[in-house]
């Protein structure tokens, strides 16, 4: 760690009659908060060029609130009544929305609609706007794959990130998997990082296509991107899972069950309870359910159940079947204790465009962010490299403050690598990389890797070495 200038089948579901959240009534949504990336607006017909300017400047606080994505409810009072508008209104007011993105570089993209009454026929809409991809950063989201082995997390990820079907015989993962030994036995042990992107209008990159073909390129073309980290699901390398899941801050949680099992296992429990432990919000994928038969489908629905009724975990499951209960899981998933859970297969496709749907629309986590910028830079190390002709690399996830580049070696801010038996040493950042892209800072809550140059020529870490000892955190 180093810091600044420091020393020291049949499923219960959740009605998709409620429009943003799964605990509201059908009548309304909760009132409108001021913090946040969520707007109410009941119309934004022809303002005039003030009113104009300061919906621009709205706009731009929602989507600073939530990394770069904000959600407008349009025909809905700050109250949270769903009042409706006429579908000329409703045209028009989103024409607005348009321009006022249009103005701040973001797209503009309409979730759905749904009409509150039919006489005459009013609709309120849910919009999503999401800031174009800069030169420099791009909204990352870290999702965490856990579950035992043989579930399928690999084979999942393999379509999702290449969105070719499986074969049935492990075809997919083979993209994946890092070791010999991994393809051998089919069990992954490492973390495999694998990523995918999504357009502002929501359109996925992967590695599909021919003009994409390294990480970089989804990254330089992405707006939002979606990292994967692929755990172990063997007993054997628990110590590696809950290093990824403690180590790598991971925003959510994706437990992958095999539908064909019929019950859970004790590594996938002892997976969702360290979830919980550490409060990182946790959905659900059932595979295989092409190939699993009625009985243990009903088994395997029956133990999970059983598992979010659990005194101290007590969550609310809600089934993911169409794009309604998709938005409904989404609006709720963070602030509410609900579960979504996906019925999917990797060899038929089931259900994966809902799948895809979901990390489209997952929020980055903003809780206290205004208050992590202001703190001091705290820096957790991961993995340190030693890199030719580079030197001392580490990666890592930022918990507070912002770390810029020090371009030149007369520029003063310095940080402190360690502790180390106590001390700290004094070290300047010379590069930083993100998904292997270079950018000049980097903010709370966003991954990277950082060149290090060491400040002290006396000390023993500095060339030839360039590389910090054992036990550095």
């Amino acid at each position: 760690m180093f810091r600044r200038n420091e020393a020291s089948s049949t499923l219960p579901t959740t009605s998709a009659g409620s429009f943003f959240a799964a605990n509201v009534d059908a009548d309304g949504l909760p009132p409108e908060v001021e913090e946040g990336n969520v707007e109410y607006k009941l119309k934004l017909i022809d303002p005039p060029p003030e009113r104009f300017d300061h919906l621009v400047t709205q706009m731009k606080w929602r989507l600073a609130e939530g990394y770069g994505e904000a959600m407008y409810e349009i025909g809905v009072s700050d109250r949270g009544d769903l009042v409706g508008l006429l579908p000329a209104d409703l045209e028009a007011s989103i024409a607005t929305l348009r321009r006022m993105g249009e103005v701040l570089s973001a797209d503009v993209c309409i979730v759905r609609e749904k009409e509150v009454g039919t006489d005459p026929v009013r609709k309120v809409a849910e919009v999503l706007v999401r800031k174009c991809l800069d030169d420099q950063h791009f909204l990352e989201v870290r999702v965490a794959i856990v579950g035992s082995a043989d579930a399928g997390k690999s084979t999942l990820l393999g379509v999702l990130t290449h969105s070719e079907t499986d074969n049935g015989r492990g075809k997919s993962r083979l993209n994946l998997l890092r070791h010999r030994h991994e393809i051998v036995s089919g069990r992954t042990s490492s973390i495999s990082h694998q990523i995918i992107g999504f357009t502002p209008t929501g359109t996925i990159i992967n590695f599909s296509t021919t003009s994409i073909q390294t990480p970089e390129q989804i990254c330089e073309t992405a707006a939002k991107v979606i990292t994967f980290l692929d755990m172990c699901g063997h007993p054997k390398y628990q110590k590696t899972t809950i290093s990824g899941l403690t180590g790598h801050a991971p925003d959510y949680v994706g437990l992958v069950l095999g539908a064909n099992v019929g019950g859970l296992s004790e590594i996938s429990k002892e997976h969702f309870g360290t979830a919980v432990v550490l409060k990182v919000p946790v959905f659900v994928v059932l595979t295989k359910i092409d190939v699993a038969s009625g009985e243990e489908l009903t088994g395997t629905v029956e133990s999970l159940l059983g598992l979010l009724k659990t005194p101290g975990i007590r969550r609310v499951p809600m089934v993911i079947q169409n794009e309604d209960d998709l938005v409904v899981a989404v609006s709720s998933f963070v602030s509410s204790r609900v579960v979504p859970i996906f019925l999917t297969s990797a060899v038929t496709g089931d259900n994966l465009n809902l799948l895809t749907s979901f990390l489209n629309l997952l929020p980055k986590s903003t809780r206290n962010y205004d208050q992590l910028l202001e703190q001091e830079p705290e820096f957790q190390i991961k993995e340190t490299y030693s890199v030719p002709d580079v030197g001392c690399v580490v990666g890592g996830v930022l918990l507070s403050g912002r770390i810029n580049v020090s371009l030149t070696s007369h520029q003063t801010q310095s940080y402190h690598l360690g502790p180390d038996r106590g001390t700290f040493i004094p070290v300047r950042v010379t590069s930083i990389h993100r998904q292997r892209c270079p950018v000049n800072y980097i903010k709370a809550g966003q991954a990277a890797s950082c060149a290090l140059t060491f400040l002290d020529p006396s000390n023993p870490l500095a060339p030839p070495s360039l590389t910090p000892p054992p036990g550095f955190k």
